[in-house]
C-alpha cells in the first residue's frame, strides 16, 4: 500500500494517495478499509472529483445507495463535463432501474474529447439500451466500443450474451470465440464461463460445453453460475 505520508503535506496529493488506497483496498475486499480512505480523500481535498467519484464507488459496494448518489452529484457539481463522472453516474444509475435517464449522461461522457476511455462509455450505453430493449441500437453501440478497442472484452461478452439471447446463437459464438482471443480459459470470469457453456450448447459443441462448465465448477464452486450449471438451467 501507498504511504499517505508521501503526501509531504500537499492536501491535493493526499487526496489522491487516500483515492488509490480506496480503490486498493476495495479491490481485496475490505470496504470498511476503502470507505475509510474514501472519506479522507474527500476531507483532505474536497474539491477533488475523484475523491468523490471513489466512495460513491465504495458506497455503492456496501449497498448505501442514497449517500453514493449524493457523491455523483457532488462530483458533477465541481465538474459538470467530467467524463468520468458522467460515465459512472450513468451506470450506477442503469443499474438501479433509471435506464433512461443514464443515457444522455453517457452521451455527455461521449461529448468531451479529452475522454480516454469512450469505449468505456459506449459499452455502458449498450448495455442500458440492451435493458430498454433496444437490441439494435445497444449492438451499434458495442460495435463503436469495439471500433475503439477491437479486443474490449466487456463489449464481446455482453454482444455474444445480448445476441444468444436474441437467438442468434452462431453469431453470439463468434463473439465469445473474440473473447477468448484464441487462448484458454483459464482468465474468464464465472459470468463468461457460464456464458460460453450456454452458447456450446445452443451450437451443439459438446467438447466446448464440457470443457466451459468442468473450469466453472473447479474454479468457481460457490458461484451463482454453477448453481445454475448444476441445477440444469
Amino acid at each position: 500500500m501507498i504511504a499517505p505520508a508521501a503526501a509531504d503535506g500537499n492536501p491535493n496529493e493526499l487526496a489522491r494517495i487516500r483515492s488509490q488506497l480506496s480503490v486498493e483496498y476495495a479491490r481485496i475486499g475490505n470496504l470498511k478499509a476503502a470507505l475509510d480512505n474514501a472519506d479522507q480523500a474527500v476531507r483532505a481535498d474536497p474539491a477533488f472529483v475523484t475523491a468523490y467519484l471513489g466512495r460513491a464507488y465504495v458506497l455503492g459496494l456496501l449497498q448505501m445507495d442514497a449517500r453514493a448518489e449524493q457523491d455523483y452529484l457532488q462530483a458533477l457539481k465541481l465538474e459538470p463535463s467530467n467524463p468520468q463522472a458522467n460515465n459512472n453516474y450513468g451506470l450506477f444509475l442503469c443499474e438501479h432501474g433509471r435506464e433512461q435517464d443514464s443515457l444522455a449522461l453517457f452521451q455527455k461522457a461521449l461529448a468531451n474529447p479529452l475522454y480516454d476511455s469512450p469505449q468505456s462509455a459506449y459499452l455502458n450505453l449498450g448495455r442500458c439500451s440492451a435493458k430498454l430493449g433496444r437490441t439494435d441500437q445497444a449492438n451499434d453501440y458495442l460495435l463503436s466500443a469495439l471500433r475503439i478497442a477491437p479486443n474490449y472484452g466487456p463489449a464481446l461478452s455482453v454482444l455474444a450474451d445480448m445476441h444468444l439471447g436474441l437467438g442468434n446463437a452462431k453469431l453470439a459464438a463468434f463473439y465469445f470465440e473474440r473473447l477468448r482471443g484464441g487462448g484458454g480459459l483459464d482468465g474468464m470470469s464465472a459470468a463468461d464461463l457460464w456464458l460460453g457453456a450456454r452458447i456450446a450448447r445452443k451450437t451443439g459443441d459438446g467438447a466446448q460445453e464440457k470443457a466451459c462448465a468442468n473450469e466453472l465448477k473447479t474454479r468457481f464452486p460457490d458461484s451463482r453460475e454453477t448453481q445454475l450449471l448444476l441445477s440444469g438451467s
